[in-house]
């Protein structure tokens, strides 16, 4: 696999400095947005007001030469958080200039559903209600066990798996860092904000895919759905249908897979990205057409086997591709690894410590 080129090699330094930097700008920008909607009515006043933040949350990842780091402020800044402040241009979405100012600033930087306020949840609601804080340090230390066993493993692995079995480690491994570090943050975000606030799941077991739109729409990362759904899907249904709804929420994403493709390799977007989404897109509505006419219940194993599969190969085909011919891969395995020996080493030397006191 080639090796990436473009993108500087991380030091402990510049990362340093650009998280810093970005732990700055995100809370600033975001009380001024808060600010500003407080004093403007919803609708282009506050469109205009709030959009001399969005140059700052498009930059944030450039900051950050490691490509980890990179990815998650293009999702935590460029994606949710813009999104976010264009929805609370229009009055939607999960801020509102009511919310106290640490859950305002929490809320538009992290990807977090905090509920404050049950009066703004539908009374229809048949969500679930949110976990305990205490419920994320399952998934917090299982994702970081399972991670490290992964990073361990990949070294003995790659040689001789096929193709479509190493992306689907590839797969769990995404999962997994969303996991951990989504769940974490929650984590930290409850520990803020106190009692009183009630966080919700990132994820309802994403591994076991028994239908695509289960998996796309109740499953897989689900803040990400919320804020499709309010700024893509719902406006496009209410005007034309349910099927052009998906197809526009689908279309939003693979535009954003787009942006992250350039983020993440500094090479133009092949288009890939958004195919793929397309095609997802289309074959979740042609599921509910069969579906609805009786011609796809097939037993839940044969459905787990068969929609499992087709995920595994779209992806491997259409999604890691062009991030392989880049070295994204590689990369990313190389920064997973040196992270897990690390923190190795870190706790190796705190057994020492701790023995050597005990002593």
């Amino acid at each position: 696999m080639p090796a990436m080129q473009g993108l500087a090699a991380p030091t402990m330094e510049s990362e340093l400095r650009a998280l810093a930097l970005a732990a700055l700008l995100t809370p600033a920008c975001a009380a001024y947005a808060r600010f500003a909607s407080r004093r403007l009515r919803p609708g282009l006043p506050r469109l205009a007001a709030l959009s001399p933040t969005f140059p700052v949350f498009v930059y944030l990842p450039c900051m950050f030469c490691s490509l980890h780091l990179r990815l998650f402020s293009t999702f935590f800044h460029t994606w949710l958080a813009t999104n976010k402040l264009v929805l609370l241009a229009l009055d939607l979405g999960p801020l509102h200039p009511s919310l106290p100012l640490l859950p305002f600033l929490l809320s538009a930087g992290l990807p977090i559903k905090v509920r404050h306020d049950p009066s703004r949840q539908p009374a229809s609601s048949n969500q679930p209600p949110p976990p305990p804080v205490a419920e994320f340090l399952r998934p917090c230390a299982r994702s970081a066990l399972l991670l490290c066993c992964l990073a361990a493993a990949y070294p003995y692995a790659a040689g001789w798996l096929p193709v479509y079995a190493l992306h689907y480690l590839y797969c769990v491994q995404i999962f997994l860092t969303l996991d951990l570090v989504l769940s974490s943050a929650a984590l930290g975000a409850a520990a803020l904000l106190g009692g009183g606030a009630a966080m919700e799941r990132q994820f309802s077991a994403p591994l076991a895919v028994a239908s695509l739109g289960g998996f796309w729409g109740r499953q897989w990362n689900l803040m990400a759905v919320d804020l499709l759904r309010a700024s893509a899907y719902e406006p496009v249904r209410a005007r034309w249908g349910r099927d052009a709804g998906v197809v526009a929420a689908f279309l939003m994403s693979g535009i954003l897979h787009e942006l992250l493709y350039w983020y993440m390799t500094l090479r133009r977007p092949t288009g890939e990205m958004l195919l793929f989404f397309l095609s997802q897109a289309a074959f979740q509505i042609a599921e509910r057409w069969a579906r609805a006419a009786g011609l796809w219940r097939p037993p839940k194993p044969v459905a787990y086997l068969l929609v499992t599969a087709f995920m595994v190969v779209t992806i491997s085909e259409m999604f890691f591709g062009p991030f392989v011919r880049a070295g994204t891969d590689v990369r990313l395995t190389e920064e997973t690894r040196a992270l897990v020996a690390m923190v190795w080493t870190a706790a190796k030397r705190l057994i020492r410590t701790s023995g050597v006191v005990s002593r």
